[in-house]
């Protein structure tokens, strides 16, 4: 990472005391007078009751839109729906083999990713969005991460409860960054050696000078022991648990513990995700309800009903089905969502319903997204994510296109195993199946993730008893209200403890991050495609080429890399 060569000025500075735009630094040895110290800023703080809050802010209150950040350099320049890191997510999950998209006449917008198609090299070096705005995505995070850093030093924070947050804040910002450069750029199968090559570590908001990078194990240490001390210092963030935006769109203990339990899981720390995850499970002790989890399948005729079909209307003359709304659904609604960990509160677009188009009740072909027939089979039929399954084509599906206007309509036969996980017919506060607006609650990151690393960790470390016991609460909170409840014993006989944390995995975070596809490069091992798939091509590269544009800034780099 090569930062452009930038004026020092504190964000809190800029932020806080309003200044206008920085002139130029001279070379010559003489004091610029846009230039705030860090003496500038504590003494804005003895001098405003109020001025700690307001600098703190200035430095950290940003960095929560940094978790899905948007950049219009990610996507080749260009601002749309794709220049998302959820979107890049997204293509990781069509490339899983757990969904399909469409069929094979109607492709829809990740359908390359889908088919893992011979031609699409995203992770080549000189591939301008999928390599170099991959890379550009943790970057985003480092720049406002470091800024803050560079006046929030251990030192200074070391008297002041909400520094320390901030310092907490920011510095796992800066490590979730980095995790994320390991995740895509090395082999999760090594990630121990002291030969290959990590990342380069900067430690300055500032032109730096190229550094060597550092081994994939000294990387990895240095990731470790950021979010160890981004931990300790987090306490004084506290879980900041709730359905508001103040709680919900924030990075507290929750968020730190949740990335530090992943980056210990890449690096087969199993210790410290089993920490860090029961941290975080001891505060979201409950789960989705059943009754919540997505749209029953069996609502389907109801919702889809149309009132005086004809010959004369084949399509009927209006609507006349039961509305499904966004509230009803624990994957729209914070209310009934008690694993919400970090998301938007009500009054943004959901990203699940319109960047990644998982709401099957306001698609067309190309967009019915199907779960993989195995795992569908796989699934007990005491589950209530079985039931938010399509158990077969549905004829007649009828769509229309004119906002909010009972006018054009579309009938389509919508395929067996379409997920109605993300399924709503009208946004919340509106009604009657209208196309007005897709708002919503976004839910980011949730607990249910955090039980699952926890229970790969226990597999994996051979504590098979506690990987069971976790995967049996998330089984019972699963299941149908009135069945039987069930178990790892009467759902997945056979299997070893490993085996079955990854089936659920599977099931339960489907359509949910990239967690399908960097688990299977963390497991190294790719599923086989059930009968259902139109494409059997699975992954074909799973560690990036380092971009050439960094390549270019630092001659460090191992040129085949």
């Amino acid at each position: 990472m090569n930062m452009k060569k930038i004026t020092y000025i504190s964000a809190a500075a800029c932020i806080v005391l309003f200044m206008g735009l920085q002139s130029c630094v001279s070379k010559l040895d003489v004091t610029n007078p846009n230039r705030f110290t860090d003496d500038d800023i504590y003494k804005y703080i003895d001098e405003n009751p109020d001025g700690e809050e307001k600098v703190l802010t200035g430095l950290v209150g940003g960095l929560p839109g940094y978790i899905n950040v948007y950049n219009a350099d990610m996507n080749g320049g260009y601002s749309n729906s794709l220049a998302y890191e959820s979107s890049f997510e997204f293509k990781r999950f069509m490339q899983s083999g757990d969904a399909i998209e469409g069929d094979i006449s109607h492709n829809g917008t990740f359908s390359e990713w889908y088919q893992n198609t011979s031609t699409n090299t995203y992770w080549y070096t000189d591939q301008t969005v999928n390599c170099y705005g991959y890379y550009l995505g943790p970057v985003h995070k480092y720049g406002p991460a470091q800024k803050a850093l560079d006046f929030l030093t251990a030192d200074k924070v070391a008297n002041s409860a909400s520094m320390k947050a901030s310092r907490a804040q920011a510095l796992a910002m800066k490590a979730i960054c980095y995790m994320m450069l390991m995740e895509r750029w090395t082999d999760l199968q090594d990630v121990t050696s002291t030969t290959e090559q990590g990342w380069p570590i900067y430690d300055k908001y500032d032109y730096n000078s190229p550094q060597e990078p550092l081994s994939v194990a000294g990387t990895w240490a240095w990731i470790k022991d950021a979010f160890d001390e981004a931990a300790t210092l987090g306490v004084n963030c506290g879980y900041t648990i709730g359905k508001e935006s103040s709680q919900i769109y924030d990075i507290d203990l929750a968020v730190i513990q949740y990335y530090r339990c992943r980056a210990a899981l890449d690096r087969k720390d199993w210790a410290t995700a089993i920490e860090a995850g029961n941290d975080v499970l001891s505060h979201y002790p409950s789960f989705i309800k059943a009754g919540d989890y997505g749209m029953k399948a069996s609502l389907l005729p109801a919702v889809n009903k149309r009132l005086n079909i004809s010959e004369q209307h084949p399509y009927g003359t209006a609507w006349g089905g039961t509305d499904f709304n966004a509230e009803k659904n624990a994957f729209f609604n914070l209310e009934i969502n008690p694993e919400a960990i970090f998301g938007g509160a009500r009054g943004s677009s959901n990203i699940f319903w319109t960047l990644d188009g998982l709401n099957a009740l306001k698609n067309g072909p190309s967009g019915y997204y199907q779960i993989d027939e195995n795992l569908y089979k796989a699934m007990s039929d005491n589950d209530c994510r079985k039931a938010c399954i399509l158990p077969s084509d549905f004829d007649g599906f009828y769509v229309y296109t004119n906002n909010g206007a009972d006018t054009t309509w579309y009938s389509y036969t919508m395929p067996k195993y379409t997920s109605f996980k993300w399924a709503a017919s009208s946004a919340i506060g509106y009604g009657n199946h209208t196309n007005q607006s897709t708002i919503s609650d976004n839910i980011y990151l949730r607990s249910s993730a955090v039980l699952l690393m926890t229970a790969e960790a226990y597999a994996q470390s051979g504590q098979d008893a506690q990987a069971i016991a976790l995967l049996d609460k998330l089984l019972a909170a699963r299941t149908i209200d009135g069945a039987a409840t069930m178990t790892c014993a009467n759902t997945m006989p056979g299997m070893s403890a490993l085996d079955m944390v990854k089936l659920q995995w599977r099931l339960e975070m489907w359509g949910e991050g990239d967690w399908a596809f960097f688990n299977q490069k963390r497991w190294g091992q790719q599923f086989e495609r059930g009968a259902n798939h139109w494409s059997k091509t699975q992954i074909q590269q799973f560690t990036w080429k380092i971009p050439q544009q960094e390549r270019q800034g630092n001659p460090y780099w191992d040129t085949n890399k």
